[in-house]
């Protein structure tokens, strides 16, 4: 098999930080995101030529405590693999960097196996999946989607052509995964409580605010919502942050920007790189200031 599957990462709007439950894997609290087609992964399975199991990324083979986890993973939905394979992927976005490459990779890696093993799963039942290997790869399927407190994703209908970039803080590896972050705040962060009651009507103003094409109104509840978010990880025990002097650095950039009369929103994931949410219209002017202001490197995220 030559063709490899593609799965996308996205960033929520409305994000989704701690499992309820994890069988079935349910969030605590409502969370909203937007696929970036430029953010992507690749994948493709095919028969082991060495009579082994075999994970690359990039073309690096990986480490058998890694080759393990996909493999768990996989015989969860493929329970009686009767050969050995060869997993191959290829990242467009940096691993473990807070850029959502496990919901990519995840997406990616799915869609393989059910190509590689013949599943014929319908997409819902691929995004059900997907949650197993990675809770926001459910998301990535849709242009925009929401996944709820039930575990149902739903596709969410945008009429505005929202885009996004990335001012690159940091490419390299986090020290601390996001899961162990997503359960240390979970189990000690004293404000944990109060970020998932406030998501929650954070979640009802986003779908009201994208159903009248509020894009003000978008911006303001998915800065409010990132921030709030990553106080959380202040109050835990042990406390930490993900965000760095350059991350609020980029933060004041887009403000600024904002305050000049070019809209333009923040927004954080699990990790210090900022990522910028505008209309498209609005790409070429934004981006060419970002790129007098920003000396580091700046990630086109949206077609």
């Amino acid at each position: 098999m030559d063709s490899y599957s593609v799965g996308y990462a996205n960033i929520a709007l409305v994000k989704y930080w701690g499992k309820k439950s994890k069988n079935p894997v349910l969030p605590y609290n409502p969370n909203l995101s937007l696929r970036l087609d430029n953010l992507y992964s690749k994948t493709k399975i095919e028969k082991s030529k060495n009579n082994e199991n075999e994970f690359y990324i990039n073309d690096e083979k990986q480490s058998l405590e890694e080759l393990n986890k996909i493999m768990n993973f996989i015989q969860k939905f493929v329970p009686n693999i009767n050969e050995k394979i060869t997993i191959k992927s290829y990242n467009t976005v940096p691993t473990a960097a807070g850029l959502s490459s496990s919901s990519s990779g995840t997406m990616a890696l799915v869609l393989a196996c059910n190509e590689y093993f013949n599943l014929q799963k319908t997409t819902k039942e691929l995004v059900q999946i997907s949650k197993e290997g990675s809770g926001s790869s459910c998301r990535s399927f849709y242009k925009m989607a929401s996944w709820l407190e039930n575990g149902e994703v739903e596709e969410i209908k945008c009429d505005l052509d929202l885009s996004m970039m990335v001012l690159v803080v940091d490419e390299n590896r986090k020290k601390i995964s996001s899961r162990e972050a997503m359960e240390r705040c979970v189990t000690t962060s004293t404000n944990f409580n109060d970020w998932v009651e406030a998501a929650k009507i954070d979640f009802e103003e986003m779908k009201i605010a994208i159903k009248e094409n509020d894009f003000s109104k978008i911006g303001e509840i998915t800065e409010r919502n990132a921030l709030y978010m990553h106080s959380t990880t202040e109050y835990a025990t042990p406390s930490f942050s993900f965000l760095t002097d350059d991350s609020y650095k980029a933060m004041e950039l887009v403000k600024n920007l904002r305050n000049e009369g070019l809209e333009c929103y923040f927004t954080m994931d699990a990790g210090p790189n900022v990522k910028v949410l505008y209309l498209k219209e609005n790409h070429e002017k934004i981006y060419r200031e970002l790129e007098k202001l920003w000396k580091k490197k700046i990630i086109q995220c949206t077609q």
